[in-house]
């Protein structure tokens, strides 16, 4: 196939680069732990804890992401620059994570840590749009619904991030706890309102039944 600028890329690089790039991401993150010296075991408890968050977020990522270029053509044109752009936000999330507990301004390293986020699900809203243009036909009719629903999960996702760089999102805290980390916390509660909704919808509408369960 070839795109009105060049030859396309075959797709097998472009997964093989993406599986790369997100496997390191991961592992950068798990090496992290080995720098950290936690000094008793509330200092342990944290460190893990971060380190599950930075891990499941990238993880249910990956995930999605797979899903979704599984289907989507990928090889030529915009979509393998919105691949690349995805990608390097990607491998820059486990180097700003770490940011976060160095010395510098932590208001400054998590507002760059939520903006890489925001954007990282920005791009994926971007590609489940694409997916779910009727005119392309890429996924069964009665998938649309579903994977609408995931795309407005993602750009609710994008809005918390970016929402949260604002300053006073630092101030604000709840029992010691700065707000954007709190708003960063409300993207699992968007997972499970989207799929709450999936399954009312999936009770309305039985053909729904089976795919349904294929989906993250």
């Amino acid at each position: 196939m070839l795109s009105k600028t060049g030859e396309a890329i075959p797709r097998p690089r472009i997964q093989t680069l993406s599986d790369l790039i997100f496997g390191l991401a991961l592992s950068i993150g798990a090496l992290s732990l080995l720098n950290a010296a936690p000094k008793n075991l509330f200092d342990l408890a944290e460190s893990l804890l971060g380190f599950g968050w930075a891990f499941v977020i990238l993880a249910l990522v990956w995930v999605r992401y797979t899903r979704i270029t599984s289907v989507l053509p990928i090889e030529t044109g915009m979509m393998v620059g919105a691949n690349l752009f995805l990608l390097f936000l990607v491998s820059i999330e486990p180097y700003l994570y770490n940011l976060i507990n160095s010395s510098l301004d932590r208001g400054i390293t998590t507002s760059l840590y939520a903006a890489d986020m925001g954007a990282l699900f920005l791009v994926m809203t971007f590609f489940l749009g694409e997916l779910t243009k009727e005119e392309r036909k890429l996924i069964p009719r009665s998938l649309l619904t579903s994977y609408r629903l995931q795309a407005y999960g993602n750009l609710a996702a994008a809005a918390l991030f970016l929402i949260s760089i604002l300053p006073v999102f630092w101030i604000w805290d709840i029992q010691g706890v700065p707000m954007r980390f709190v708003l960063w916390m409300g993207t699992f509660f968007v997972m499970v309102v989207r799929r709450g909704v999936e399954r009312r919808a999936k009770v309305e509408n039985p053909q729904m039944a089976v795919k349904l369960s294929d989906l993250p």
